[in-house]
């Protein structure tokens, strides 16, 4: 009798042992997980901070360039990348 109830301590320490281990090992990987996630978040905020700034300094550049008198855009002016309209065949009508 006295090594059946040795057998089941050794079982009930085996198991609370494993569980304490499991529970520390997950607890640990959670944590890696949120501080990863935390980064992401900062990056990416980050990100946008800087991609509104660079909205805002432009913004602050054209009211600067609209104030200062700047030459507006002659009419008819095509941009060296923009398409030019095809020409119409006769008779394609």
């Amino acid at each position: 009798m006295k090594l059946i109830l040795q057998i089941a301590f050794g079982v009930f320490l085996g198991s609370l042992a494993s569980q304490f281990t499991f529970n520390a090992w997950r607890t640990h990987q959670e944590a890696i997980a949120k501080e990863a996630e935390e980064k992401l978040l900062a990056e990416e905020e980050r990100a946008s901070e800087q991609q509104a700034e660079k909205v805002r300094a432009l913004f602050m550049q054209n009211l600067q360039g609209k104030k200062s008198g700047a030459a507006a855009i002659p009419p008819g002016f095509v941009p060296d990348d923009a398409q030019e309209p095809m020409p119409q065949t006769p008779g394609a009508e």
